[in-house]
């Protein structure tokens, strides 16, 4: 693994203290995650505090932090998801510089705790404009395209790094299970079975449970709170024939503020990753809503 040496100048909006930890279990038999075999581990990103360049706007900024070297002091667009009031940018830089992502939309993640829906947190959509244009244009959707695109979640209430990667289980053991399955199912053109396919899936698999055993180290070992942001950041690489999505990429995951970031190989991991809010069956319904909303507007 690797470590990063500097302290991040992001900052999250200051919302009313709200000092109650909530569960975020959902009331369903729990599913075992099967231990990875022979996968290669993630490692942890050196490229200074996660999260860097996800700056809220300057007029919300509370003020610097005395180790940071990056400057706020810019005004720019916005986007508030309605139900919490969250801010997040209109864009943010990636962290080589190279590209910047645009907000399609914010959307809220609520859970029933007895009759009362509790907001848990707000999550915006960041995409490559140029690229996912060309994507959608071609038939891709946001969850399948070969595009560059991120997640960006704050926490509304205090959720602990143990609860949030429990959540994040629950919703990810069995999208990467349906996920292998069909790859390991896959058929040729005469109907055929694929040996080599199926042989394909199974490792797939276990780098996808692996990549689970190191998420779960980081969030363990995260000190989540009520404003606590993290960052998932889908980045797509050639072409290939041995993943779900067609190609090869990296996906990071982390903290934003912090000093350690997993990044993984998994596509059918980063897949699952976006399929909890792009899917089929999205954790907030509001929140694929208004990202549709915003690809429609490109």
């Amino acid at each position: 693994r690797r470590r990063s040496s500097s302290h991040s100048g992001a900052r999250a909006l200051a919302l009313p203290s709200v000092p109650e930890i909530v569960s975020m279990n959902a009331a369903v038999a729990p599913v075992a995650v099967r231990p990875a075999l022979h996968a290669q581990r993630a490692r942890l990103s050196s490229r200074g505090s996660f999260g860097c360049s996800v700056k809220v706007p300057a007029r919300f900024q509370k003020g610097r932090s005395k180790k940071s070297n990056i400057a706020t002091s810019a005004v720019f667009a916005a986007v508030v998801e309605p139900a919490t009031k969250v801010t997040f940018p209109d864009t943010f830089d990636t962290h080589d510089g190279s590209v910047k992502l645009k907000c399609l939309g914010a959307g809220v993640r609520s859970k029933k705790i007895a009759i009362i829906n509790v907001k848990i947190y707000a999550v915006a959509l960041y995409v490559d404009v140029a690229q996912c244009q060309q994507s959608l244009r071609a038939g891709g959707s946001l969850l399948d395209g070969k595009f560059h695109k991120a997640l960006l979640i704050q926490l509304v209430r205090n959720v602990d790094g143990k609860t949030f990667w429990e959540a994040l289980d629950e919703a990810l053991v069995g999208r990467i299970r349906e996920i292998a399955t069909n790859m390991a199912t896959a058929e040729d053109a005469s109907g055929n079975f694929m040996s080599a396919v199926a042989e394909a899936a199974e490792v797939a698999e276990e780098l996808a449970m692996d990549g689970m055993a190191d998420l779960k180290d980081l969030f363990n070992g995260s000190n989540l709170k009520k404003d606590s942001r993290v960052l998932i950041n889908w980045k797509p690489g050639g072409d290939s024939d041995k993943t779900i999505t067609g190609f090869d990429g990296t996906v990071e995951i982390g903290v934003v503020g912090t000093d350690t970031t997993v990044e993984l190989k998994s596509m059918e991991l980063a897949r699952a990753l976006f399929d909890v809010y792009l899917g089929d069956a999205p954790v907030s319904n509001d929140a694929k809503a208004a990202f549709e909303e915003g690809a429609r507007r490109l």
